[in-house]
């Protein structure tokens, strides 16, 4: 496993597992669940993921396009707030209390995986963990939510 420091967290993660779980998805939550504001968020997922924290999902051998859950949290404005969760094998060394920037509108950080609401949707092996962040994006569909 390698390991890395993210703000005032350490994680250890298996790459290649990682990868192998991710290569088994057909498609992320957004597009399992469909409602329309997933579908807002599939509509624009390859900007809102800014450079640097795609950079470490990959890292971590995550497939951005493939969420293990996403939500909408808040509506401000023409903005909607997202939230959402990433698998991988891995596991916390430091839990840190403080989430980090990962670059313009988002904010993460890691968690125990065996302990989210939904569950892991591959196998990711015995130890998994969770990279949860949170995320602004424009309302850009024509259809509103109810």
């Amino acid at each position: 496993m390698d390991q890395i420091q993210a703000g005032d967290q350490v994680v250890r993660f298996d790459t290649e597992l990682t990868r192998r779980a991710y290569a088994s998805l057909k498609d992320g939550d957004a597009e399992r669940c469909g409602c329309v504001s997933c579908r807002n968020f599939v509509a624009q997922r390859e900007t809102v993921y800014p450079e640097d924290f795609r950079r470490l999902l990959d890292q971590i051998g995550i497939d951005f396009r493939k969420e293990g859950e996403v939500y909408e949290c808040v509506a401000d404005g023409s903005f909607r707030i997202y939230g959402g969760w990433f698998y991988f094998a891995g596991q916390l060394v430091e839990p840190g209390q403080r989430l980090t920037d990962g670059g313009p509108g988002l904010q993460y950080h890691f968690v125990d995986g065996k302990h989210m609401p939904t569950e892991a949707p591959a196998d990711f092996g015995d130890n998994l963990a969770a990279v949860e962040f949170y995320t602004k994006a424009l309302w850009v569909l024509p259809e509103q939510p109810s």
